[in-house]
């Protein structure tokens, strides 16, 4: 009777802690829901600026092109697959991420762990994009 009393208790824990977490609160709160509707066409169009730099409308005119389905990379500088494009918008989107981590690491006065840890995973995030965005490169 003693484990499961136990096991209840902890479960209990669990869930009275993420009733009080800041993810469940912020779901809840209507205010969080307007700002999301009203930063919505921010978020659309980040994503439209990324999908055309990631060359969309290049990857959709050479479609048609034959042979360059087949590779992940087409060895070509002027013709692009649509792999090629989510490849790079994955690479961007890295970048971006790190740019963002940078950013917050700048606004932890509080904390300086955390501001370390931010400036760290944004090094990190922005190193792997970089090599990503040269390994196209080298492979064009």
């Amino acid at each position: 009777m003693g484990v499961k009393k136990s096991l209840q208790q902890l479960i209990n824990k669990g869930t009275a802690r993420l009733k009080r977490g800041s993810l469940s609160r912020s779901l809840t709160n209507p205010t969080s829901l307007q700002s999301l509707k009203s930063r919505g066409i921010e978020w659309l169009y980040l994503i439209v600026f990324l999908l055309l730099t990631a060359g969309v409308l290049n990857a959709i005119t050479n479609a048609g092109t034959p042979g360059i389905n087949g590779q992940p990379i087409v060895p070509n500088p002027t013709i692009q697959n649509t792999t090629e494009t989510f490849i790079l918008l994955f690479g961007y989107l890295l970048g971006a991420l790190g740019v963002y981590a940078f950013f917050l690491s700048g606004r932890q006065t509080i904390r300086a762990r955390s501001a370390e840890m931010f400036f760290i995973f944004g090094i990190m995030l922005i190193s792997i994009a970089l090599v990503l965005g040269y390994y196209i490169v080298i492979s064009k």
